[in-house]
């Protein structure tokens, strides 16, 4: 009872003299919380009517953020009566080892504010680095968001998408499309330009200027190769490029072009089923020699029959073991 009444005492001497102190801290905390969610929010809505690229608005709020959680921990410390210059020496101190333990996350922010200002894409572009690709979503402090076509959500370090090689294939108006079809040895190669070149050009969403581009390019085993180059919008690509195979089909097929696959001939040779094999035998005792001669077998005859072509009789058999 004594323990229990000198803690009650204890803790209501610290409420009567910090509870003001107290009162105030975790008012502090609140008012920053509630304050802070409430800034990013509005500031997040300015951003997006800006001209601020979307992909870096969450950079921006995050580092906004952070900013003010420093501004709270100083006013609670000022409260608190602690003084500010050890307060930095103890913030220093934590930042240091927190910087040794997460230097590839650091690494990570830096890299982060270089593709802020470097800006080698913007949000929705669609982008290749070093064999992953899709749609840029999200950069934020530490990681860049991806999302592929079937849906699927990347998310890559910063420091890899700086020091990884970049291929931004929608930061320009136009995009160059290169198909190869392959034809028949028997095909004309004028008739087969001249169809390839009218089938893209019949298509509206290609472009007009530069030309399109038609030429031989290559002769395979079973089949000519020519290629196809042509110019479209960016935003047009993937339409004109998953198009084009089917319309070429068709006009090949009212033109009588054919289109070569791969197959085997096979060539018999009839004196392979009905060999005539010579045996050659030679007596060392004697210094004789005799021959032996099996004819072809005789396919489609009967049993007597095929043994007498081939020289199997019990007589024959005699004959040969005589000599």
């Amino acid at each position: 009872m004594l323990l229990a009444k000198t803690f009650g005492d204890t803790v209501l001497e610290f409420l009567a003299n910090q509870g003001w102190d107290v009162l105030l801290v975790i008012s502090i905390i609140v008012i920053a919380y509630v304050g802070i969610k409430l800034i990013s929010s509005v500031l997040t809505k300015i951003l997006y009517k800006s001209k601020i690229d979307g992909s870096a608005i969450a950079f921006y709020i995050a580092i906004v953020k952070v900013f003010l959680w420093i501004l709270a921990i100083f006013a609670v410390a000022d409260v608190l009566s602690i003084p500010t210059s050890s307060l930095v020496v103890g913030l220093s101190s934590v930042a240091l080892a927190i910087a040794l333990a997460l230097k590839d996350s650091l690494s990570n922010l830096a890299n982060g504010i270089l593709i802020i200002y470097n800006k080698p894409f913007r949000r929705g572009d669609h982008i290749e680095i070093d064999g992953v690709d899709g749609v840029i979503k999200n950069i934020k402090l530490f990681t860049t968001e991806l999302v592929t076509y079937d849906n699927r959500r990347i998310i890559l370090p910063n420091s890899k998408v700086v020091n990884g090689t970049i291929i931004n294939n929608t930061s320009l108006a136009t995009r160059r499309i290169s198909q190869v079809y392959s034809v028949s040895y028997d095909a004309d190669p004028d008739l087969v330009e001249k169809v390839l070149r009218e089938s893209y050009e019949s298509n509206k969403l290609v472009n007009r200027n530069p030309k399109v581009s038609v030429y031989l390019s290559s002769h395979g085993e079973s089949a000519v190769n020519f290629t196809v180059k042509c110019w479209t919008d960016t935003d047009d690509y993937w339409t004109v490029y998953n198009a084009m195979p089917r319309i070429v089909f068709d006009n090949f097929a009212k033109n009588g072009i054919s289109i070569p696959y791969n197959q085997l001939d096979v060539h018999f040779d009839s004196n392979a089923f009905n060999p005539t094999v010579t045996h050659s035998a030679e007596n060392n005792s004697t210094g004789l020699s005799a021959e032996k001669t099996e004819t072809p077998l005789a396919y489609g005859k009967s049993a007597a029959d095929r043994k007498e072509a081939n020289g199997t009789t019990s007589e024959g058999l005699n004959e040969n073991e005589n000599l």
